[in-house]
């Protein structure tokens, strides 16, 4: 999701294209559900595909504070991602975080305009400086980027308020029990 908000504040001019596709879709009185994901192509494509092959995006790539020199562009396919994915192997709860993440990023953009922070840099004194480079995120399996500050200006408070009263809360509602194969 870091990932997500990241890429919201750096590309904002995207952000309006997906949020109109889902207000043409769901309009302003519901939020986006499950039901609604074929309908949502451009949001289907903006989602963020965290462990899947990526390229670089500078030559020079930190790593544990080593830096190497991998040609920029260059795809990199991590050993984890192959262990993952292939059939014999695959993670039975990869479809579910990939549920997850469209679900929530879809919410995300039908309540908040999402845009960067006006704060400090509290290690520089001057105005956060957003960055998208390899160096910008942690490395290793779980690649994320560094803290970062953002502002979630709603949308339509009044909307935001009635679907937090109506939504469902009991999480074995949910959550259900996972069935048995």
């Amino acid at each position: 999701m870091h990932t997500f908000v990241l890429a919201c504040i750096i590309h904002p001019q995207r952000i309006p294209t997906a949020q109109r596709e889902i207000d043409a879709v769901v309009g302003e009185d519901r939020l986006p559900s499950f039901e609604d994901r074929t309908q949502l192509p451009y949001v289907e494509a903006i989602r963020p595909f965290d462990g899947a092959p990526q390229s670089t995006a500078d030559d020079i790539v930190e790593y544990k504070g080593k830096e190497y020199f991998i040609l920029k562009g260059s795809i990199i396919v991590a050993v984890p991602w192959l262990i993952l994915y292939t059939c014999r192997a695959a993670c039975p709860d990869i479809p579910s975080a990939e549920h997850s993440l469209w679900i929530n990023i879809a919410m995300l953009l039908w309540t908040f305009n999402i845009h960067k922070s006006d704060e400090l840099d509290p290690k520089t004194g001057l105005p956060f400086k957003y960055d998208d480079s390899d160096s910008a995120f942690s490395g290793g399996p779980v690649n994320a980027p560094f803290k970062f500050p953002a502002v979630f200006e709603p949308r339509s408070v009044q909307v935001v308020r009635q679907e937090w009263a109506d939504c469902e809360k009991d999480v074995n509602v949910l959550l259900p029990q996972r069935k048995e194969q």
